[in-house]
């Protein structure tokens, strides 16, 4: 606060400079003069800038002598009206400086294009989760069955590691290089997942060919996941996502799905970026796939509306 009232009296000295030439010009009538160094005679509006300037100068050098301990070598005018960008949004981002450096095409950098150091390692996390979560039912006086287990309508733990865990880590991972904006608005992962759908729909129609399995429950599932609702928290696009992966598992079917969607090279080029991890090496799917294969395993029952119905994944 101190800094932005000393820029603003400064200001203000060198507005007072430029009224007091125009009171003197307006109180002789005119007759007084002004005159340079020579005696030749300068405008007034020449004399009110020299003052102007005179005065920002004199604020400039205020401001770099306390700049000198920030380490900024220059002040401009938002400088002086206390208008500055902070050390994070004044210094150039990583991709302004790659664009820079390829003649200004967009070039991705190093830490954009590494995958997800720790998405994949999370993920199987989740799954594991999953996994010990269904060993109770081998433990002896339990009382607790594999089928008790996999539903969310009688065990509401398996809705918190469904919905609340693997959801989230399988997301993490499917958001890595994903394109979200566009003309109007952002695209979400569950615009990918209908998209894909649709792709499926049309190459299956060029094709002439049947749908696969997971083709087939997957498209229904699109389908089914939409048509529960428009309006209100059913039309949560995050809610759809994760109620779409529990059919997936309802389904047994999941990391069959992940490939479908995978599948349409189009779809993909709109959606991801080049270096994103679901198309960075020919590795990656098939690790992502493979983290998930162990719960085509397992019986769930998870209900499409339990979001909307309960709210109690805490």
């Amino acid at each position: 606060v101190p800094a932005l009232a000393e820029k603003v009296a400064a200001l203000e000295e060198a507005l007072a400079a430029s009224r007091k030439q125009v009171d003197d010009l307006l109180a002789g009538g005119g007759s007084r003069t002004p005159r340079d160094a020579s005696g030749r005679p300068r405008s007034s509006v020449a004399t009110s800038a020299a003052s102007t300037k005179a005065a920002l100068a004199q604020a400039v050098s205020r401001q770099q002598a306390r700049g000198s301990t920030s380490g900024k070598a220059s002040w401009g005018f938002l400088d002086l009206l206390g208008i500055t960008q902070g050390a994070a949004s004044s210094a150039p981002t990583a991709g302004a400086v790659a664009r820079k450096a390829g003649g200004g095409a967009r070039q991705p950098v190093a830490s954009m294009m590494a995958p997800p150091s720790d998405a994949l390692t999370v993920l199987q996390a989740a799954i594991a989760a999953i996994q010990t979560h269904f060993t109770q039912a081998a433990i002896a006086g339990s009382g607790k069955t594999l089928e008790l287990l996999g539903n969310d309508q009688k065990n509401k733990e398996i809705a918190v590691l469904v919905r609340g865990q693997l959801c989230t880590a399988l997301s993490r991972v499917l958001l890595h290089g994903f394109k979200s904006f566009k003309l109007i608005g952002r695209y979400h992962i569950w615009d990918f997942v209908q998209h894909a759908c649709e792709a499926t729909h049309e190459r299956v129609k060029r094709g002439g060919g049947g749908y696969t399995p997971a083709e087939k429950s997957l498209t229904a599932t699109v389908v089914e996941v939409n048509s529960t609702g428009l309006e209100g928290p059913a039309a949560n696009p995050n809610i759809k996502f994760r109620s779409f992966v529990c059919c997936g598992l309802n389904h047994a079917q999941l990391h069959d799905w992940v490939a479908v969607l995978t599948t349409d090279p189009e779809t993909m080029g709109k959606f991801y970026e080049a270096w994103a991890y679901v198309r960075s090496s020919e590795q990656a799917l098939p690790q992502m796939m493979e983290a998930l294969r162990p719960l085509a395993g397992y019986k769930f029952a998870l209900s499409l509306d339990y979001e909307t119905s309960r709210w109690d994944l805490h």
